[in-house]
């Protein structure tokens, strides 16, 4: 199983929408790409701590049996997903790749 994390900076003065990315983002990215294999997708908002500001503000991740349905469906969708970014964040992700263990 894989786990793509989608992180989000903390960076002053820069701008998250949090509802809209749970609300208007999450559901349009399980519906392109539940039918390529989408097992779970969930987002975790980043908390302060002693006073300080979080590293990420956001976290995303989801779960694919294969590797390959991932990358299927971005190839056939991820130009709608990553043209609805503005909409939410001026922030620059970082996505990570993982084998889940």
């Amino acid at each position: 199983m894989y786990r793509i994390t989608i992180l989000y900076p903390h960076e002053e003065g820069k701008r998250f929408d949090l509802d809209y990315y749970v609300q208007k983002h999450m559901p349009l990215v399980k519906s392109l790409l539940g039918p390529f294999g989408l097992k779970s997708a969930e987002v975790a908002e980043g908390l302060p701590r002693n006073g300080a500001a979080p590293p990420f503000v956001v976290m995303a991740s989801m779960t694919f049996d294969a590797i390959e349905d991932f990358q299927r469906g971005m190839a056939q969708h991820g130009r709608e997903i990553n043209a609805d970014l503005p909409n939410y964040t001026d922030l620059k992700p970082t996505v990570q790749i993982s084998r889940i263990r």
